[in-house]
């Protein structure tokens, strides 16, 4: 019989990369069709049942008026994958936080959103939706030096 292993502090789970990038992608569809027709009855129910208890359609259109206001297409999500900068579950594994961005241009959409398992499926929890100028990538030219 082999000794027995000594006890070790269990790791976190990973988030699948795939999994976290569609739960990303879905929910900023969700808030982009939103914004796109005004109705965010369909936001509202499309999410967890205490973010549904806990903000009206005129609450989501309120929340987001920055957003539409900006007319940040969220659509381009689609093309090219998020820099996720932070990603975790709770000690009960039933809330999951995804954070970061996706690199477009002229501006890049950041994110932050936790979900929540409810009945077996991942369901807007919170969300938070941004914006900001992609920095332009530095160009350094080289000048040759002269010499008298």
């Amino acid at each position: 019989m082999a000794p027995a292993q000594p006890a070790t502090a269990q790791q976190s789970p990973q988030i699948e990369k795939s999994f976290a990038t569609a739960l990303i992608r879905d929910a900023l569809l969700a808030v982009n069709h939103a914004n796109l027709t005004g109705n965010y009855t369909v936001l509202r129910d499309y999410a967890s049942a205490s973010f549904h208890d806990a903000n009206t359609a005129t609450d989501l259109a309120l929340l987001l008026q920055r957003v539409r206001s900006e007319r940040l297409d969220l659509l381009p999500v689609l093309s090219v994958d998020p820099v996720i900068q932070q990603s975790g579950l709770s000690l009960d594994q039933r809330i999951m936080r995804l954070s970061g961005y996706f690199s477009l241009t002229p501006r890049s959409i950041t994110f932050d959103l936790e979900f929540v398992n409810q009945d077996n499926r991942w369901l807007i929890y919170g969300l938070s939706v941004g914006a900001f100028e992609t920095p332009k990538p530095e160009v350094t030219v080289d000048t040759p030096s002269t010499s008298d």
